[in-house]
């Protein structure tokens, strides 16, 4: 009987591995993208009839990359895992004539839906709409706010600090020292609060991994405004996958190369001759104050229609009178 008993047992552990493992696979697959976007919607005829089968073509505007699903028999398609950027949309299916949409904008943990509605190939010859999506997502269930590239590149920023867009999410204020402890410097944080709560609580992410000091809650690694695509700063209301932290999350999306190869150098100057003198300094004449930062990026393809690269590089250096 111990022969029958164990092969009994050892076919029992064996399943429950299977069905723990099919579990953890289901899990992992309904967690949402923090550095991509979702791409979904409906094809149907003139008349509302759902057209299964469909073959939708994406194709990604910069880096020329595809990606073609089917619609299943509802005439519903979705797509996940998108990388950020502006893409192109093609639908065909027999009998119909061949639907394009140009210029979807996705952007980080968004989800966008199209309608899409084919015209019988025997009226048209093809149908194309530039028209952008709605901006609303009724699926998101987060307080989010997205910093695009043209915020980021438009905007002034004397400290060349990425994170100070943070500030223009609502909700997001400084981090300031706590009246009466003035005796002694204040605990390094991350220099924002989310709503009030501990500056040391908010979670950073670059490109989907972990970007946290673990002590202060700071974020480790200091990136170029040059290198930073977007970034999605979510409130209130944070997914699963973005636990352990309290207050805000933050996620960064660094740009990617494409087939044409571009880039730029740059240098920002400060001279104390060029200042005005303070009105309460005591020495007379200007202020020693030298600062220069200078820096590149550059990014193209390695294998043309497959693998990119985008890399910068950025310095400062300062020299001013301390008193």
């Amino acid at each position: 009987m111990i022969g029958p008993l164990q092969d009994s047992y050892n076919v029992k552990r064996r399943l429950g591995v299977i069905v723990t493992l099919l579990l953890v696979t289901c899990a992992a697959g309904a967690q949402t993208s923090r550095v991509g976007a979702t791409l979904q919607g409906t094809v149907s005829d003139p008349a509302g009839g759902r057209t299964p089968k469909a073959e939708v073509h994406l194709r990604e505007t910069d880096i020329l990359q595809s990606r073609t699903i089917v619609t299943d028999e509802r005439g519903f398609f979705r797509t996940s895992e998108l990388p950020v950027g502006t893409y192109k949309v093609f639908v065909e299916t027999p009998g119909f004539a061949p639907y394009h949409h140009t210029g979807v904008t996705l952007q980080v943990g968004q989800t966008v839906h199209l309608d899409v509605v084919l015209q019988p190939a025997g009226i048209t010859t093809e149908v194309t709409v530039t028209a952008q999506p709605p901006a609303i997502d009724p699926s998101q269930t987060s307080l989010t706010s997205t910093l695009d590239k043209e915020r980021i590149e438009e905007l002034p920023v004397s400290s060349r600090n990425y994170l100070n867009f943070v500030l223009l999410a609502p909700g997001v204020a400084t981090s300031i020292q706590q009246p009466g402890v003035h005796a002694q410097a204040p605990l390094t944080d991350s220099g924002f609060t989310f709503g009030g709560l501990r500056a040391r609580s908010n979670d950073f992410s670059v490109d989907g991994l972990d970007n946290n000091e673990e002590y202060t809650g700071l974020s480790r690694t200091e990136l170029s405004l040059e290198i930073v695509q977007e970034f999605q700063v979510v409130n209130n209301g944070l997914s699963a996958e973005s636990g352990g932290a309290s207050g805000g999350s933050i996620n960064v999306v660094t740009k990617k190369g494409s087939n044409m190869l571009q880039g730029d150098a740059f240098i920002f100057l400060q001279n104390g001759k060029l200042n005005a003198r303070d009105p309460f300094e005591n020495e007379p004449g200007k202020p020693d104050l030298q600062r220069h930062r200078a820096g590149f990026a550059l990014g193209g393809p390695l294998v043309k229609d497959g693998t990119f690269y985008y890399t910068s590089f950025e310095q400062e250096h300062n020299r001013a009178q301390s008193g």
